[in-house]
């Protein structure tokens, strides 16, 4: 990964760019249920009954999972939880454990909580999702502390092609190969570096 100097050029570089990439799309998920207008779709299913839910992974746990130094407090430790975040996407949609993707979001993260709710209605209707895994270009990866507690890093990705089949087998919806660039508001608390936000843009191939 490479870093972006720090001081407050650096972090106006960053937060200008995740400001524009907002304005671009809002969310920018590889496997969600879209309206005409970009916006996600979340269905309420009455017959549906969900799964039940394991038990909160613990920072312990948590970070056991994750690369090595993102228990760190440094703009490293926020670069890593970054990448792990993203990458957690797919794998939350083709397991049905959304505990990782819970326990690194903020209560407040739009994103996050809009591709959870998206996540555990693939689970809990049975449906079953293949690919749609995100691979971080680590080379492109920029940073910079904005405050002591907050960090804003611009990660580039891929996306590979994707399908959901629902419980008849049919395709539900599925997707290309594709490029994004994605910008995160990383926030450090008492158990490390958790997002707060994320936006998206979807690149040309």
């Amino acid at each position: 990964m490479r870093f972006v100097s720090g001081g407050a050029g650096a972090g106006a570089i960053v937060i200008g760019l995740a400001l524009t990439l907002a304005g671009c799309v809002g969310d920018p998920a590889p496997i969600v249920t879209r309206t005409p207008s970009g916006g996600p779709v979340v269905v309420e299913s009455p017959d549906a009954t969900p799964s039940p839910t394991p038990t909160a992974l613990s920072n312990d746990e948590l970070f056991a999972m994750m690369p090595e130094g993102a228990d760190r407090d440094d703009l490293y430790g926020a670069m890593v939880t970054a990448q792990f975040f993203l990458e957690q996407y797919s794998v939350m949609f083709q397991t049905g454990d959304t505990r990782v993707w819970e326990a690194l979001s903020d209560p407040g993260c739009g994103y996050c909580a809009d591709a959870l709710a998206n996540a555990e209605r693939v689970r809990d209707e049975g449906w079953v999702a293949e690919g749609g895994d995100i691979t971080v270009d680590e080379s492109q990866t920029r940073a910079a502390l904005d405050e002591a507690d907050t960090a804003s890093v611009l990660v580039t990705a891929s996306v590979s092609e994707y399908v959901v089949w629902d419980e008849a087998e049919a395709i539900d919806l599925q997707g290309a190969v594709s490029g994004y660039e994605f910008g995160l508001v990383m926030q450090r608390g008492a158990g490390g570096w958790i997002v707060a936000a994320v936006v998206g843009e979807e690149l040309a191939l």
